[in-house]
C-alpha cells in the first residue's frame, strides 16, 4: 500500500479530490503539513488543557481557532466544521459543557495524529517480530476472544460497555503479569494493552507477549499522541490504537477490523 492509500484509508482526512490531483511536489507539501501536525500537537494540547485549567476562555478560543486553522489545511473538514460551530457558542455554553466539547476535540485530534504517524510509519523499523496472525487458525464463525489489559478496572468497565452488541468474549485483567498468567491457557483473537501501567507497561507486556509465540493483533490504549509513544508501540507491533477517554463508537469501529 502506496502513501496516498494509506492517507484515503484515514476517516478524519477528506482526500476524495484533493489527493488524486496532487502533483509530487504538492504531495510532499501535504505531508510536510501533516508531519508539522503530529509533531506540533502535544504543544498545541497542553496550552489548550492550561487555558482550561486556569478558566480563561479567551485563549482556549485563540488555541482552537488555531487548531482549526491547521485542519483546514491538512483537509480534516469535518473536525474544523465542528469546531468552528461549537466555537461560535462558547459564550453561551457553560463550562461543563465546553470542558466537555475540549475533551472530545482534544480525544479526536490525538486519534487523528497517531493515524497519520501510523501511516508513515516505515515497516522496516519494526522490531523482528512475526506479523500479526501468523501461525494461529481459527474458524472464521467461532466466537473471537479479546484479552483487555488496564490497570484501571473502571477503563475496562468502559470498554466492555463499548463492545456490548459485538459477538466476543472479553477477558479483562488489570496487571501485565496478569496477562501473562492468562496466557498460559489460552490464545486471544485480539489483545488491547494500556500503555501505562505499573511494574509492567503496555509496551514491555507487547514483547513478551510475541516471545510467548502470540501473534494476534495488538491494538493500545493510550491517552498520548507523542511520536515516542506511538513509534515504539508500533515497533513491538501495533495494528492500531484507541485513545484515551475511550469513544465507544470509535472503539467498536477499530476493534471490528479485528474480529
Amino acid at each position: 500500500m502506496n502513501i496516498k492509500e494509506r492517507l484515503f484509508a484515514i476517516p478524519d482526512l477528506i482526500l476524495s479530490k484533493q489527493l488524486p490531483m496532487m502533483s509530487n511536489a504538492q504531495l510532499e507539501n501535504y505531508t510536510a503539513l501533516l508531519h508539522s501536525f503530529t509533531e506540533d500537537f502535544p504543544a498545541h494540547e497542553e496550552k489548550i488543557q492550561a487555558a482550561m485549567d486556569t478558566g480563561d476562555v479567551k485563549s482556549l478560543i485563540g488555541h482552537l481557532t488555531s487548531l482549526r486553522e491547521i485542519l483546514i489545511n491538512i483537509h480534516a473538514d469535518g473536525l474544523a466544521d465542528e469546531c468552528r460551530k461549537r466555537l461560535s457558542n462558547f459564550d453561551k455554553d457553560k463550562p461543563e459543557r465546553i470542558e466537555s466539547y475540549v475533551s472530545f476535540f482534544l480525544s479526536n485530534l490525538a486519534t487523528l495524529s497517531i493515524d497519520i504517524q501510523m501511516a508513515f510509519f516505515n515497516e522496516e523499523d519494526k522490531e523482528n517480530l512475526p506479523e500479526p496472525g501468523s501461525g494461529f487458525i481459527k474458524e472464521a464463525n467461532a466466537i473471537k476472544t479479546i484479552l483487555a489489559v488496564d490497570d484501571d478496572a473502571y477503563c475496562l468497565d468502559t470498554f466492555k460497555a463499548a463492545l456490548k452488541d459485538i459477538p466476543c468474549k472479553i477477558i479483562g485483567v488489570t496487571s501485565g503479569l496478569g496477562a501473562l498468567d492468562v496466557l498460559k491457557t489460552i490464545k486471544p483473537d485480539l489483545f488491547v494493552l494500556d500503555i501505562e501501567m505499573p511494574s509492567m507497561d503496555g509496551i514491555d507486556l507487547a514483547r513478551r507477549i510475541r516471545t510467548l509465540e502470540q501473534y494476534a493483533p495488538i491494538i493500545f490504549i493510550t491517552g498520548k499522541a507523542t511520536k515516542l509513544y506511538v513509534r515504539k508501540c508500533m515497533q513491538v507491533g501495533a495494528s492500531d490504537f484507541i485513545v484515551k477517554p475511550i469513544n465507544p463508537q470509535n472503539a467498536v469501529n477499530r476493534i471490528q477490523k479485528f474480529l
